[in-house]
């Protein structure tokens, strides 16, 4: 197995197609003609194995503002791993790449929305339950900024010594 770091304005379209096609099996209910959920992420790390994408992991690079603390995240977007390979550590490993790369970046934290988050916990992340300021976009549609509280939804993983402050997290774009 390989992993790589791939700039979104270098993905071929071919690379952009098994992405694509890797994201719908795993996730048949939000299929898109797209590789993507809701809008580009800055970066991803694909895992293949001898050519065949097995793995993918999107990044967001932002600043975020917790109460009246500015944070600068990598927000995980769309982590997914073939179903053959599941339980492997795949996933594991895509997210130990992404904080090497954060502690060699000087990112405070990482920091990603999920419904289930038992992988993320085995993998040094905490759940908080914050009110949240974001884009509402949905399909290529801004509805506005919204708050709302997301209870056991969003988990974060230090990275710097910046401790996470107290206060509403305005993500200053879309919840990915």
């Amino acid at each position: 197995m390989r992993t790589k770091l791939k700039i979104e304005h270098e993905i071929s379209l071919a690379e952009h197609k098994e992405i694509t096609k890797l994201r719908n099996k795993c996730f048949p209910d939000a299929s898109r003609e797209r590789s993507y959920f809701k809008q580009l992420p800055h970066f991803r790390m694909l895992v293949d194995d001898d050519g065949v994408l097995i793995g993918h992991l999107g990044v967001d690079h932002r600043i975020i503002r917790v109460g009246n603390t500015t944070i600068t995240i990598f927000g995980i977007v769309d982590l997914f791993v073939s179903e053959s390979y599941q339980g492997n550590g795949v996933a594991t490993r895509l997210l130990e790449k992404v904080t090497e790369l954060a502690q060699k970046s000087k990112i405070d934290y990482l920091l990603l929305h999920a419904l289930n988050g038992r992988l993320y916990l085995r993998n040094g992340f905490r759940v908080i339950s914050p009110y949240l300021k974001s884009l509402w976009i949905y399909d290529f549609e801004n509805y506005g900024v919204g708050t709302e509280r997301l209870d056991d939804r969003i988990y974060i993983k230090q990275i710097s010594d910046k401790p996470w402050p107290t206060g509403t997290v305005d993500l200053m774009g879309y919840l990915f």
